[in-house]
């Protein structure tokens, strides 16, 4: 007896040999696939009729910043300083433990209505050390497979010195060690929840916080995800104070490695790819963000075609989606326009990058593939639909036409948490309503800065955000 049979659908497994099965059934007990074959005799306590559907792994969000997912819409159009001073610092600064659980709950809800099983999520706004424990807490009960990163920022917060009124989310180097271990022991590897240590950036840290962050993780047996070469300016930064580059800093201080996760790397030399090689460290890209900050283009297919491990990411509200289709399809186009080539990104690569190698990026070897004895992560995509009609090739049906809300139903270690587009384990009207709210209340703490951006005028030119009050000094 099953706990779950999924019959007549199109599997696309992402295993290594790249297995596509026109029609087959999927079966599972208990969190795991315990067979995928044509025909599977058995009954089951519950079936799903997958016909006219395709099967595959659930898609795997390598790097959010899930707090700032209340606040999309306010802040656009702008480069990273801008952007930081005029838009998120006023914003974020008053986030608070409830802000924090809504603000996953809602992320949560646009990723598993948009075929995410696995987010890793940043979290360094320690404005209240209560936020990380209420964000993990908010994805358990979502039934997500949560990857949380504890960030760790006890110098500046995106290069923003600590005698900023905004700079709430600084701590001291001892308090984030304290609270960093006590929040290690208490969840990781625990059920859904997985935990690695996150230096904001190295303009963020200290190099003593640096260096003590890179023996807890060895000690813990943790990874480590630190934003890297994202923006331009974080490279002369690293050239002032440390006399090399970026990447090159990370390297020297142990930053690199098999369980490292280098978010962004946009700005590397041909050198600093090399580091990515000969110590097995992995990327995570977002290049939708990237595209909307103008971080540039990240070298992806310099870096694949060396053997790099790349997985894909939203990154914050600078997506304005948790949609992985969307971003899986930006990343191919990004390169081949880059490129001047139709073949410098594939839609198999691209594919590979939001489910297997996602899995890889975030050590998880049990998810990101659709095999027997693999956890049942996956996500059934309607194809009975004039955009999706099973003719052709899936795969680039599925990278270049697909979008989240195609996808419908979702399980996550065994649970259905999506069936028919209703989502099970949340009330979604629920969620919504206590997002709105909890937006009002951080525009309203923010003042008269977020206010301004608001109201703005229609621009007569240029970006709508250079019409509102200008920030004193």
């Amino acid at each position: 007896m099953f706990d779950i049979l999924i019959k007549n659908c199109a599997v696309v497994t992402m295993n290594d040999d790249g297995i596509i099965l026109p029609e087959a059934s999927i079966a599972i007990e208990g969190s795991n696939i315990v067979a995928i074959d044509s025909k599977i005799t058995g009954e089951a306590r519950k079936v799903i009729d997958a016909r006219g559907c395709v099967a595959l792994p659930g898609l795997i969000n390598c790097h959010t910043h899930v707090y700032q997912s209340l606040i999309e819409g306010i802040g656009y159009d702008m480069h990273f300083d801008p952007w930081n001073w005029r838009y998120l610092f006023p914003i974020v600064s008053k986030m608070q433990p409830e802000h924090s659980e809504i603000s996953a709950l809602v992320a949560a809800l646009e990723m598993i209505k948009s075929g995410t099983t696995t987010v890793s999520d940043h979290w360094y706004l320690h404005t209240d050390f209560d936020n990380i424990q209420r964000v993990t807490q908010a994805f358990r009960r979502a039934g997500m497979r949560h990857h949380v990163v504890y960030g760790l920022l006890d110098q500046t917060f995106a290069g923003e010195r600590i005698e900023s009124e905004y700079m709430t989310m600084i701590q001291r180097e001892d308090s984030l060690i304290e609270h960093a271990t006590a929040f290690v022991h208490e969840w990781h590897g625990t059920d859904t929840t997985t935990v690695a240590l996150g230096p904001g950036s190295t303009e963020d840290i200290t190099p003593s916080l640096m260096l003590k962050t890179v023996e807890m993780a060895a000690e813990l047996g943790l990874g480590v995800a630190t934003h890297v070469a994202g923006w331009e300016e974080v490279v002369s930064a690293s050239y002032k104070q440390f006399g090399m580059r970026d990447l090159e800093y990370c390297h020297s201080v142990g930053l690199t490695g098999p369980k490292a996760i280098i978010i962004h790397a946009v700005w590397l030399s041909d050198r600093e790819i090399g580091i990515l090689v000969e110590t097995d460290s992995k990327v995570a890209h977002c290049p939708v963000a990237n595209m909307h900050l103008g971080y540039g283009v990240a070298p992806i297919t310099q870096m694949l075609a060396r053997g790099v491990t790349v997985g894909l990411g939203t990154d914050g509200a600078a997506s304005y989606t948790y949609d992985l289709f969307e971003v899986m399809k930006t990343a191919a186009m990004l390169q081949k326009v880059i490129h001047i080539d139709a073949e410098a990104l594939t839609a198999e690569e691209s594919l590979t990058m939001a489910t297997r190698d996602g899995a890889k990026v975030l050590g998880l070897p049990d998810v990101g593939v659709l095999a027997p004895g693999k956890l049942a992560d996956l996500i059934l995509v309607d194809f009975a639909q004039p955009h999706l009609m099973p003719t052709g090739r899936l795969v680039p049906k599925l990278v270049y036409s697909t979008r989240g809300s195609d996808v419908v139903t979702s399980i996550i270690n065994g649970q259905v948490v999506m069936e028919n587009r209703h989502v099970l384990t949340l009330d979604e009207d629920e969620v919504l309503r206590r997002a709105v709210e909890a937006t009002h209340d951080l525009i309203e703490r923010a003042g008269p800065e977020t206010e301004a951006l608001l109201t703005a005028p229609w621009p007569r030119s240029g970006a709508a955000w250079r019409g509102s009050v200008q920030r004193e000094g």
